[in-house]
């Protein structure tokens, strides 16, 4: 096998690590290479890590981003290639905390991003700090790329779940062996495509984890990456009267705040509920000799452009595919409209993992395109999506899921969320008080994809720990949350939210409760709307 960048890492760093002498838990270590077997499985190099290591992956994927990570503990590291198929495998990383057994003996798994094969290694140190053993894995393929998919069935099947459930078995059995006492409880993290990947793991495989917790999840995958398209056909090329550049969705998004933002009760560029705003375009319609280069005004065919983006997206047969794009959007709506191109991320997915052909075109006309989108309604070849309203295993085996969305996400509206925690209410016939029980629901006002925003959006997710930040206590993290609910039955009713300054990591501004759907967070009409203590979780509000 071509070995990859984690691989070669494997090679180079841990071995220079390794103890041949030193204690009882060194020792175990190293001898993991030679002691570990599994079906399928191959052990790449293991050695011990101490806290404060510089651990790099000099050959990663440049797609991936940063190509290091600081350990946060004293731990065993052990990376492995698990063969799935005769034409696929997996690599994965197990980092088994020094202190495991004095941390309650927790087992983690950590997701990926979109159609990422990245580990998200911030999340793997930050778990780990914790004191849960925590496994990552390349989901089958090197990259953020679809390129990988083309004539390859299997390793799409890797992407799609099969890659998170071997990682989660082989990683629970190298736990198990190595403190040589078996693990007490499971947790699950991911955002985006990892937020896909946790409600897989829900909706098929809910067996395999004590709590999952499914960030801005990307269930629908088929419906993310084709409605992306979408907008780009209706918004054109930079060269078309319908296109608007990127000071021009800035003013787009501004005037969104200037006719939604109080309808909250407080001004502070952040919509409680998006839902509720159906913003009017004709304020910004360009009059007689008036330019956007002296009104800062559009012309009639960039607001009906606008207004198809901010509406819901149907197919040719009249099916609903996608929710309008979310007002109070600050990404200004992420890849999908300011570069002048079609989003990459869709077209190569299309190209590999659907069409299978590598000189496979986006068709010319949006009525072409409507048809292909149809057809992803009819198809979910691999089972990539994870979309299945019908969570009775789950209940029946007394495990909990945690879902969040951001509301302000640029990518994958919170709406698409929403209507799958509905439907499974519907399928299942229960209450909101009843789904309580083992799923909640966390609509998060003023938070991106997954990190970022004008809000309140720091909470300790997933993809949030590796941006610096400083001055909440890691305990108050997200997956400890989960933890107190599934060991000690502590449900969440609320998530606590930090506004972040930028320029120095630390909190400041809004601190905010962000309250489970179907409950929305409501200004009391008086005191500091910065303060939690302001505002109430309310059913069946009606905001002043």
């Amino acid at each position: 096998m071509k070995l990859n960048a984690f691989t070669l890492t494997a090679i180079v760093a841990i071995q220079s690590v390794t103890a041949t002498g030193g204690n009882n838990f060194t020792r175990r270590c190293s001898r993991l290479l030679e002691i570990f077997k599994f079906s399928d499985t191959r052990v790449l190099s293991s050695g011990y890590t101490p806290k404060g290591t510089n651990i790099t992956y000099p050959n990663l994927h440049p797609t991936c981003g940063q190509n290091w990570i600081v350990a946060e503990a004293n731990m065993c590291r052990l990376i492995l290639n698990v063969t799935t198929s005769s034409t696929s495998n997996v690599i994965m990383e197990v980092w088994m905390p020094e202190n495991w057994k004095t941390s309650g003996q927790r087992f983690a798994m950590t997701g990926n991003g979109g159609v990422s094969g990245c580990i998200t290694l911030s999340d793997l140190a930050f778990t780990t700090s914790l004191g849960f053993a925590t496994v990552g894995h390349n989901n089958g393929h090197d990259g953020t790329s679809s390129a990988p998919f083309l004539d390859r069935s299997e390793v799409i099947k890797d992407f799609a779940w099969r890659a998170t459930l071997i990682a989660t078995k082989v990683g629970k059995a190298a736990t198990n062996l190595f403190y040589q006492v078996p693990l007490t409880k499971s947790y699950y993290w991911g955002c985006s495509g990892g937020g896909r990947q946790g409600l897989k793991i829900a909706q098929d495989f809910p067996e395999e984890y004590d709590g999952i917790i499914a960030g801005n999840p990307a269930a629908d995958f088929h419906r993310l990456v084709a409605s992306g398209l979408y907008y780009g056909y209706q918004t054109g090329p930079p060269s078309s009267p319908t296109w608007l550049s990127l000071e021009q969705w800035q003013a787009v998004d501004a005037e969104v705040l200037a006719q939604c933002d109080t309808i909250d009760g407080v001004e502070d560029k952040v919509l409680e509920d998006p839902l509720k705003c159906k913003p009017r375009f004709e304020n910004m319609l360009c009059g007689q000799l008036e330019t956007w280069g002296t009104h800062q005004c559009l012309t009639p065919s960039q607001v009906s452009a606008v207004e198809k983006i901010y509406s819901p997206v149907y197919g040719n047969k009249g099916r609903f595919f996608a929710p309008a794009v979310q007002p109070g959007n600050d990404q200004t709506f992420g890849f999908y409209l300011i570069y002048g191109a079609p989003s990459e991320l869709g077209v190569e997915y299309l190209r590999y993992a659907i069409k299978n052909d590598a000189t496979w075109e986006l068709p010319p006309t949006l009525d072409e395109f409507l048809d292909i989108m149809d057809e992803l309604l009819d198809h979910d070849p691999y089972g990539t999506s994870a979309n299945n309203p019908n969570l009775t295993p789950l209940k029946n085996s007394g495990h909990k899921l945690l879902v969040y969305h951001g509301a302000s996400d640029g990518y994958y509206s919170h709406e698409n969320t929403i209507k799958l925690y509905e439907s499974t209410a519907r399928n299942m016939t229960l209450k909101a008080k009843q789904l309580d029980d083992f799923y909640r629901l966390f609509p998060v006002a003023g938070l991106n994809h997954c990190n970022g925003g004008n809000g309140a959006w720091y909470f300790g997710g997933s993809g949030q720990n590796g941006l610096g930040i400083s001055g909440v206590n890691p305990n108050d993290s997200l997956i400890m949350k989960m933890v107190r609910w599934v060991e000690n039955g502590e449900a969440p009713d609320t998530i606590r939210g930090y506004q972040i300054n930028l320029a120095t990591g630390k909190p400041a501004g809004a601190t905010r409760e962000h309250c489970r759907h179907p409950l929305k967070n409501t200004y009391k009409g008086s005191g500091d709307p910065l303060s939690p203590g302001s505002w109430e979780c309310k059913l069946g509000t009606k905001y002043p």
